[in-house]
């Protein structure tokens, strides 16, 4: 017996066939997939847009209930943001920054939306738990 669907992919899935679409009852054909380590630019900049917002809350609260103020704390994280970013899509990704626009389009995507959220989360955290 063979099936047509057993080939391995690159990322380790396996390709169903057409026997399997229909023994499953799934009608839809099967879609191409990227390649492990191939990003389309839209999704790699909203995963950095959303990946930049959960650090600016997460560091909102954290420096709200450490008592940080001043230009320390925003400086801080500036440079948490920033790493943060960097780590995911150079380490973690492993992607090539010149095929998405460059460090600078990687980096500051979402970076002025991070730093209201943080900016908020700092405030009424630092506020509520010190006043």
């Amino acid at each position: 017996r063979t099936t047509l669907g057993a080939s391995k992919m690159a990322g380790g899935a396996r390709r169903r066939g057409p026997e399997a679409s229909a023994k499953n009852g799934d009608a839809a054909e099967d879609l191409p997939e990227l390649e492990e380590g191939q990003w389309d630019k839209d999704k790699l900049l909203d995963a950095l847009h959303w990946l930049k917002q959960i650090v600016a809350l997460v560091c909102g609260v954290a420096f709200g209930l450490l008592p940080v103020t001043g230009l320390y704390g925003l400086a801080a994280f500036a440079a948490i943001n920033a790493a943060s970013a960097h780590f995911f899509y150079h380490s973690y990704l492993q992607l090539d920054e010149d095929d998405y626009g460059g460090h600078s389009a990687l980096l500051g995507e979402g970076f002025m939306p991070s730093v209201f959220v943080f900016q908020l989360f700092w405030i009424l955290t630092y506020s509520f738990a010190h006043f």
